[in-house]
């Protein structure tokens, strides 16, 4: 999959429909250096963790991607 570089900090739902879409580790690990390339963007770290406090992603989907982020 080519990835597109992003012009942009995207929208909370847009990056909520890329997190669900990650469908492995290096999926996730892309998504994470080009939101890093993004001027103004948090890290997807701290991106999830706000987004599962305001309960806007599921602990399980969180919890696996804030492990396959820490394994990688």
């Amino acid at each position: 999959m080519v990835a597109t570089p992003l012009a942009s900090v995207p929208a909370e739902e847009t990056l909520i429909n890329a997190l669900r879409g990650c469908r492995d580790q290096q999926e996730l690990k892309d998504l994470e250096q080009r939101l890093a390339a993004v001027e103004g963007a948090p890290p997807l770290f701290d991106w999830i963790c706000d987004l599962l406090v305001k309960r806007r992603l599921s602990s399980i989907l969180a919890a696996k991607l804030l492990r396959q982020l820490h394994q990688s």
